[in-house]
């Protein structure tokens, strides 16, 4: 039996195809040629001209025909992102990205949670004044887990009809069928099988919503799992809430291959819609993503700026007292402060407050943020006099 090649491979010079009649070639069985796959080679100037130009989806962050993994943790915009990128390509309005963007069709995929992404799409329609039996026509919806395979001869066979330019997929966690994505063969096997639907009529963009690891920072918004998956992929973009301003920023991480982009800023408008209520008629809120402008960003900044000097001026004020003495003396909530507290104490703030056994304070530098004496300069003072 030969290891290396099924015996149909095998040329045999008896009737009987025994090993004894084979034909030897350096003491290995000679292949028959009329079987082998024959590999075809091209010259550099075939190779060049099949040279396409690079065209963008959305421009200049989403290349047509390409694979993009989108990294962000809970709560930082996933849904909401990929949800306004559906409409904006399915109606072609550059304002509701502040992009240029392809118009063309789009198949939105949500396995994670189907009734959010319902209600987002009809609350964002409404806010934006999209008609929306006119986005219906160029937007597809598959509402369970399906494997890549089918869902890729699925839209192939709607592109028939009419090419594609996106594919959206909400989340990779929720249409992965592996065991485990940690996996670095099942991880990577799940992306390659999910590519082919770059491939599609219309060459769409394909964007798979993916989770970091657990509490991660702003620096490490990767994929989670083998790092299989960001090799599989063109491009790795992520989005980061900034909890300082509620902006999110878009940007990447790890790998893209297309041009590169400055941190594009969005910001979160919380809204609703008459066809959006709960059973007792009441309209349900959520929030949905809409560019930023830099009065948007000015203005955020200087919001922020003017909360973190009152809560700062309540704790001078007050040194002795509690969270929610200090949200009284601000006029802010008592989850408004405590946020607050955890960003002032991070070197990102440059350590504004510290906590000690439960106890917030002020560190000398809170204390010169607010031009105030600090606790050492006062007593030396005292000292003195």
């Amino acid at each position: 039996m030969n290891d290396r090649h099924p015996p149909e491979l095998l040329e045999s010079d008896d009737r009987t195809g025994s090993s004894a009649g084979r034909k030897r070639n350096g003491g290995g069985e000679r292949l028959r040629s009329d079987l082998l796959k024959t590999v075809s080679f091209k010259t550099l100037s075939q190779f060049t001209a099949e040279y396409v130009p690079l065209a963008y989806t959305v421009d200049p962050i989403i290349r047509g025909g390409s694979l993009y993994t989108l990294t962000a943790r809970t709560g930082h915009g996933k849904t909401g992102f990929l949800v306004i990128v559906a409409l904006a390509i399915a109606t072609g309005r550059r304002d509701l990205l502040n992009l240029d963007v392809e118009r063309g069709r789009v198949a939105y995929l949500t396995a994670e949670n189907p009734d959010d992404a319902r209600m987002r799409f009809m609350i964002a329609c409404f806010l934006l004044n999209i008609d929306f039996d006119e986005a219906s026509d160029h937007i597809v919806i598959l509402d369970r887990r399906e494997k890549p395979e089918d869902i890729v001869a699925g839209i192939k066979k709607l592109a028939a009809r009419a090419p594609f330019a996106a594919v959206l997929m909400d989340t990779l966690a929720a249409f992965f069928d592996g065991k485990d994505t940690n996996d670095a063969v099942e991880g990577g096997d799940f992306l390659r099988r999910v590519r082919p639907l770059t491939m599609i009529e219309g060459r769409p963009a394909v964007v798979v919503a993916a989770h970091p690891v657990k509490n991660a920072a702003a620096d490490n918004l990767l994929p989670y799992g083998s790092g299989a998956i960001l090799n599989e992929v063109d491009g790795n973009l992520t989005l980061w809430l900034q909890s300082s301003t509620g902006f999110i920023s878009l940007h990447w991480q790890g790998k893209i291959r297309s041009l590169d982009f400055e941190p594009l800023i969005f910001r979160i408008e919380i809204a609703g819609s008459p066809d959006v209520v709960d059973a007792k008629g009441r309209q349900v809120q959520l929030p949905t993503l809409r560019p930023a402008t830099a009065e948007d960003e000015d203005e955020r900044e200087k919001v922020s700026a003017d909360r973190d000097k009152k809560l700062l001026m309540a704790m001078h004020a007050d040194p002795g007292g509690t969270v929610r003495d200090w949200a009284t003396a601000a006029s802010l909530s008592k989850s408004a402060i405590e946020r607050t507290l955890n960003r002032l104490a991070k070197p990102a703030s440059d350590k504004l407050v510290k906590n000690s056994l439960g106890k917030w304070s002020l560190t000398n530098t809170g204390f010169d943020a607010i031009g105030a004496d600090r606790p050492a300069a006062k007593k030396r003072e005292k000292k003195a006099q």
